[in-house]
């Protein structure tokens, strides 16, 4: 862990104020942002998802790693400080520790959608009509194994 963090700080950094957009849904930079100071907050589709504060977060990995759009907005909400990853591929490839502490932020986050897809599928595995329709749904998305799935575009105002 102190490896990481080392090698994290010597990335360059960078000061986003409050309110501004460090990562736009829907876009590409290629660029991967980890959090050293502040609070940030995660939409997705115009829905604030949740809140980040970890020193050490990291921000950008599923569009780099899936060559796709960034699936979710980032905004400050305070003052905040990244260190970033201008050539993010090349990068991990170089240090293979970060690439590790990638992949268990994204194996964590896996975690945790699991176990939010079993809750919510011991609720409704005893309804009928139309709720039942979300039991089916989650048993789909906890046995299939990923494939390529072409996202939706979204719909303009």
């Amino acid at each position: 862990m102190q490896l990481k963090k080392e090698v994290i700080r010597k990335l360059p950094a960078v000061r986003i104020l409050a309110g501004e957009t460090v990562v736009t849904e829907g876009s590409r930079d290629g660029v991967l942002y980890f959090l050293e100071s502040g609070t940030v907050e995660i939409v997705k589709e115009g829905v604030s998802i949740t809140t980040v504060k970890d020193s050490g977060a990291v921000f950008g990995e599923m569009s780099v790693l899936l060559d796709a759009p960034h699936t979710a907005t980032v905004r400050t909400l305070n003052d905040c400080t990244f260190r970033v990853v201008e050539n993010p591929e090349e990068f991990m490839i170089e240090e293979p520790g970060i690439a590790a502490y990638v992949a268990t932020i994204l194996a964590k986050r896996l975690d945790s959608l699991n176990k939010y897809l079993v809750d919510t599928k011991s609720q409704f595995q005893d309804q009928d009509g139309h709720v039942s329709m979300v039991d089916n749904i989650l048993e789909t998305l906890m046995t299939k194994h990923p494939r390529t799935i072409e996202r939706r575009e979204q719909s303009g105002p």
